[in-house]
């Protein structure tokens, strides 16, 4: 009986870890979709990149800081928020001190 916890708190953190990694894929995608939209022209400013890809990935990080630069003809955009705000039960908040880092650069086509 003794290795029931230990069972659920392990099922719990594989649980968690697949949480963390499948999110960070989701931000990833809206990262370099993001930079897409304006390497192509359809989005001007560093602002409107920024305002896209925090509103896309709100449900995720909505305490995210997002860093656009258009600069020598690149968009860089970065996108840094804690595993904490993706961890299932709340105990597990002081194991996780762990920020996530998501960055994508692309060259301007237009």
């Amino acid at each position: 009986m003794i290795w029931i916890p230990i069972f659920v708190w392990f099922l719990a953190l594989i649980i968690n870890v697949s949480m963390v990694l499948f999110e960070k894929n989701q931000a990833y995608r809206v990262v370099q979709n993001a930079n897409r939209i304006v390497s192509t022209g359809y989005m001007q400013t560093e602002e409107e990149v920024e305002d896209y890809i925090r509103e896309r990935i709100a449900h995720i990080a909505p305490s995210a800081t997002i860093n656009t630069t258009i600069a020598d003809g690149t968009v860089t955009s970065v996108v840094a928020y804690r595993v904490t705000e993706l961890l299932l039960p709340q105990k597990m908040t002081d194991l996780a001190n762990i920020w996530i880092n998501i960055s994508s650069e692309h060259f301007m086509e237009y």
